[in-house]
């Protein structure tokens, strides 16, 4: 799990800030998020950061006009861990080759000084097929990660859309949050059965306001239906990430 603790979907994504124009139905399009962090020692956050600046966002930001990707951002990690990761960048699109093109001009560059710092270095490649987005750009992301059942990891996603979904939809129409969904792996390099929910909040506030909605929630579940929701992911596979985000764009 620690590549999700340390920092998604910056993750997906950010996996991820999908625009708020596609509906919400099942026939949404899959997308495709590439992840890249690192972990910067902290001398060198700043030179890091500046390079960013410099050399990616530009490629990220000529490649949402283009239509190559729907959405890209840069995020540092708020909660840190020993071993995590501490910055990152992630890019969206609709198809892998998208997601190809983007990395290909990233890589026309030598290595900068800041990555070369980086004690640390890792790449995701996820998928989503359940997400709707809101307006407002988010200034935090979370992500809520956890291992579905194995023998049924459906059954995960089920749960949530039965449960929870109303809810986030609720609160995505009152501004507390601008995007939800559920991200997978879509080259897997730890247990296929690791689902991660992503949630973007324009402020600090919204994050209390968000909690505060899904607890009512859940203190008026039946016992069935904590039963359910326990049943649908492994005891204490769950681990939490929360990144800012630095910069962002989305068609």
């Amino acid at each position: 799990m620690k590549m999700w603790i340390a920092g998604l979907l910056v993750f997906v994504l950010v996996v991820t800030l999908v625009p708020a124009a596609i509906p919400q139905t099942e026939s949404k399009p899959i997308v495709y998020t590439y992840v890249s962090q690192f972990q910067i020692p902290r001398a060198n956050w700043p030179a890091y950061s500046e390079e960013s600046e410099k050399l990616i966002i530009p490629i990220l930001e000529k490649s949402l006009a283009d239509g190559s990707i729907i959405s890209w951002s840069t995020s540092e990690t708020v909660i840190h861990t020993a071993d995590g990761y501490t910055h990152g960048a992630v890019w969206s699109s609709t198809s892998i080759a998208g997601l190809m093109k983007v990395l290909d001009e990233i890589r026309k560059s030598p290595p900068r000084p800041g990555q070369i710092a980086a004690t640390k270095h890792e790449d995701l490649l996820m998928r989503s097929r359940m997400y709707q987005g809101g307006p407002g750009t988010p200034t935090y992301l979370r992500g809520v990660c956890a291992s579905a059942k194995p023998d049924k990891p459906e059954n995960y996603a089920a749960m949530l859309k039965k449960l929870l979904f109303p809810t986030f939809e609720e609160q995505l129409k009152n501004g507390v949050a601008t995007y939800y969904g559920l991200d997978e792996q879509y080259v897997n390099t730890i247990a296929p059965s690791t689902r991660c929910l992503i949630i973007g909040y324009p402020n600090a506030e919204s994050i209390d306001k968000w909690a505060t909605a899904i607890n009512t929630t859940m203190s008026k579940w039946t016992s069935a239906e904590r039963e359910e929701f326990a049943a649908a992911s492994v005891p204490d596979s769950r681990r939490d990430f929360l990144l800012r985000i630095t910069h962002s764009g989305h068609k």
